[in-house]
C-alpha cells in the first residue's frame, strides 16, 4: 500500500468498522442472532478489535512495502536511501493509530446526543470519517497511477531504464497476497464484532448436576412397591396324595 494514502485507509477502515458496530444490532429478523455483546454507549470491546486488527493486520501490510518496496511505497517521487529510518517509524505509528482514530471518532459522533448509537448516524459518521478520506487517497492514487504501475527503483524511473510493470510481476503477486490478508482480517474483525453469547445461556442444554447435600427434591422419591406374594397354591400336608388321600398304608 502506498505510503502517503495509508492512514487514510486505514481511518476509512476503522469508520467502517465502527458502522458494523452500531448498525448491527438493529437489523431485523434472523440477523438480531448477531447482535454484539454491547452495553448500551459502551465501545471498550469493539475498540479493542479496531485496534488489534491494525496491530496485527494492518500495520504488517503496510511496514511490508515500505521494507521491501520502499520507492514504489512513495511512488517514485522521492530517493528513499536519504530518508531517515525515523520517517519510516513515524509512518507506521500513523498507520497503526489510524484504524483506532477512525473507530473512536465515527463512533463518538455517531453516539453524538448520548444513548446508543442509531444507524441513521451510524450511516452518515461513515460517509464522513470513511468516505472522505477515501476519496481523498484515491484521487491521490489515480494521479500517481503511471509510476504505481512501474516495477523498479527511484534512479530507474527518473532515467527511463530497467523498469517492469507490476502486474505479472514479484511486487504484483505481493500486492495480490498483502491486500489479500487484508481482505481476510477485516472479514475475521468484522465476525468478531457481530459475535455474541446466546442470551441467558437458554439456547444450550446444562449439563445434568447432581443434587446438592441437604437440598429438598422437588418432588418425592418413589419407593419402588415390594414385589407381590407368589400366587397362592393348595397347600400340601405331608403323607397326603392328590385328592387329600393318604399314602400311608390302611
Amino acid at each position: 500500500m502506498p505510503a502517503f494514502v495509508a492512514p487514510l485507509v486505514g481511518f476509512a477502515l476503522g469508520a467502517l468498522l465502527a458502522w458494523f458496530s452500531a448498525a448491527a444490532p438493529h437489523r431485523p429478523g434472523a440477523l438480531r442472532a448477531a447482535e454484539p455483546r454491547l452495553v448500551p454507549g459502551s465501545r471498550g470491546r469493539p475498540l479493542a478489535l479496531a485496534a488489534l486488527f491494525s496491530v496485527l493486520v494492518f500495520t504488517p501490510v503496510c511496514a511490508y512495502f515500505l521494507v521491501f518496496a520502499p520507492d514504489w511505497s512513495f511512488a517514485y517521487l522521492v530517493d528513499t536511501r536519504r530518508i531517515p529510518s525515523a520517517v519510516d517509524l513515524v509512518l507506521l505509528l500513523l498507520d497503526a493509530a489510524s484504524v483506532p482514530a477512525g473507530f473512536a471518532a465515527a463512533h463518538g459522533f455517531a453516539s453524538s446526543g448520548g444513548g446508543r448509537p442509531t444507524p441513521q448516524r451510524a450511516v452518515r459518521a461513515l460517509a464522513v470519517f470513511g468516505g472522505a478520506p477515501l476519496a481523498i487517497a484515491l484521487v491521490a492514487v489515480l494521479a500517481l497511477s503511471r509510476r504505481l504501475a512501474l516495477d523498479g527503483t527511484y534512479r530507474q524511473v527518473a532515467g527511463d531504464f530497467g523498469v517492469h510493470p507490476v502486474a505479472g510481476g514479484p511486487l504484483g503477486y505481493a500486492l495480490l497476497w498483502m491486500y489479500t490478508m487484508l481482505a481476510a482480517g477485516f472479514a475475521v474483525t468484522v465476525s468478531a464484532l457481530l459475535r455474541r453469547d446466546p442470551p441467558g445461556g437458554g439456547d444450550k442444554a446444562e449439563p445434568h448436576r447432581a443434587p446438592r447435600a441437604g437440598a429438598v427434591p422437588s418432588e418425592a422419591a418413589r419407593v419402588a412397591d415390594p414385589p407381590g406374594p407368589a400366587a397362592a397354591r393348595p397347600e400340601r400336608r405331608l403323607g397326603l396324595g392328590k385328592g387329600g388321600r393318604s399314602n400311608r398304608p390302611g
